[in-house]
């Protein structure tokens, strides 16, 4: 009975917290632009006083972590379920039913 009354308070701690980050995200500080603020120029383009150029970046290579020794622990973790199962198959359930003779 203690513990329901301890759970109503802890739910309505972590709404309005949720509650307050949404609100935290959502605001905007002055003078910066949000995405609903468009700019309309009319007349010619201006040129730019610098001109900027790009430099096409080269493609990063994962690093061997992921590229290698997460898929080999993914690969344990399914092996080490999979033979879970099956002790648990072994070891529980053909105990569970002998028969008498």
């Amino acid at each position: 009975m203690k513990r329901r009354y301890l759970v109503i308070p802890v739910l309505l701690l972590v709404y309005f917290v949720g509650m307050l980050a949404s609100q935290a995200a959502t605001t905007t500080v002055p003078g910066e632009t949000t995405s609903t603020e468009t700019t309309v120029t009319t007349g010619p383009p201006i040129d730019p006083a610098v001109p900027v150029t790009t430099v096409p970046q080269e493609a990063v290579q994962a690093d061997w972590t992921y590229r290698y020794f997460i898929p080999t622990l993914l690969v344990l973790a399914a092996a080490v379920v999979v033979v879970t199962v099956v002790q648990y198959f072994l070891m529980v359930v053909r105990k569970r039913y002998r028969v008498v003779r």
